[in-house]
């Protein structure tokens, strides 16, 4: 595998920042960031600036790190190879990545909103579905039932009262098998049951779905907008 530095080792990267090649690592990035905010793609209107930042960041990285400009330095100096700024005919010939078009960033910045609304419409489903099994569970009676044949159970309620009824379907995190299931019933109505299931992980899954959508629509309608300002500015 070619390491960057010889691929790059006919480029002087000092001369790129400006720097005598015995500067030091604070004269480097002191360079590096006083460049870097002329020729930052948000910064600057040049349609060159986004390939000169990345030949500032280039030069930065290999000059920065000690080992990475040792090597380089060594390969600067022997004499097959003639280090040299590359020209600005170079630099226009070399490939650049595709720019927004103005449709996209429109659909980058309409998907992105609707995803970032649907996000906060599923985190509102998950509060309300949370609260309506809160409020029914501290409505409904816990008690362990046994089960029977046919899929029925039976429990003693708290006023003595023999309950036989058919197990209700598990949700959540179920009680799983065996010859008792916790459930709930109903005060009013004995024959009303529910399983005594903890629903947190469906609450946490569906928090978690919501959490990514709300922070993924904000990131593209943002980047979609900021596109769109910059297509404006440019016409």
């Amino acid at each position: 595998m070619t390491s960057p530095v010889r691929e790059r080792a006919s480029v002087d990267y000092y001369a790129l920042l400006g720097v005598d090649p015995s500067a030091s690592s604070d004269d480097i990035a002191r360079a590096f960031r006083a460049r870097a905010k002329r020729t930052h793609p948000d910064a600057a209107p040049d349609p060159d600036s986004p390939d000169d930042f990345r030949e500032l960041a280039a030069a930065y990285t290999v000059l920065s790190d000690h080992r990475r400009r040792r090597e380089y330095d060594q390969r600067r100096a022997a004499p097959t190879n003639a280090v040299r700024v590359p020209t600005a005919g170079e630099r226009a010939a070399a490939p650049r990545r595709k720019p927004w078009s103005r449709r996209r960033a429109w659909t980058a910045f309409v998907g992105g909103t609707v995803v970032f609304v649907l996000g906060f419409a599923m985190a509102f489903v998950t509060w309300h579905l949370h609260d309506a099994d809160a409020s029914r569970r501290a409505h409904y009676v816990p008690v362990v039932a046994r089960r029977g044949d046919g899929g029925s159970i039976t429990f003693v309620t708290r006023t003595n009262q023999l309950v036989r009824a058919q197990e209700p379907q598990q949700r959540g995190e179920g009680n799983g098998a065996g010859s008792t299931v916790k459930v709930r019933y109903d005060p009013a109505d004995p024959q009303h049951v529910i399983v005594d299931a903890n629903t947190l992980g469906r609450d946490i899954t569906l928090g978690i779905v919501a959490l990514k959508l709300i922070v993924g629509g904000a990131v593209f309608a943002v980047l979609g907008y900021r596109r769109l300002k910059r297509t404006t500015t440019v016409r």
